[in-house]
Formats: C-alpha cells, sequence, structure tokens
C-alpha cells in the first residue's frame, strides 16, 4: 500500500476520548504503549490525523 505525502503534521488522539494529550509510556521491538493524560486510557491504540501547518501562505486581502 502505498502512502500519500503529508501535507502537515501529525496528531495523535486517544479513542476514549478524542484528547490529542497523548504521552508515550513505552515503546520496544513489540510496539508502543500510549497513556492519555485527560482520562487516564492506558493502551496501544491511538488515531493518528493530520492537521494542516498553520503559517504557511497568507489569505488573501
Amino acid at each position: 500500500m502505498r502512502r500519500r505525502p503529508r501535507k502537515g503534521r501529525t496528531v495523535l488522539l486517544c479513542p476514549q476520548c478524542g484528547s490529542s494529550k497523548i504521552a508515550l509510556v513505552a515503546g520496544s521491538i513489540v510496539g508502543q504503549v500510549y497513556h492519555c493524560q485527560k482520562c487516564d486510557y492506558v493502551g496501544s491504540l491511538v488515531f493518528e490525523t493530520e492537521v494542516p501547518d498553520e503559517g504557511g501562505t497568507l489569505p488573501p486581502g
């Protein structure tokens, strides 16, 4: 499967509350474990989304 080129930065989101306050707790060959600082979710499943860069081009006018 081909990945499309990134146009912005990526953000990790908690699968329970949708918060972006995600911290990497542990990572190794087996995988990563994340902790949500808002709802205390701990697990390896997180959502990754792309947000556009702020400050790329100026609005017309």
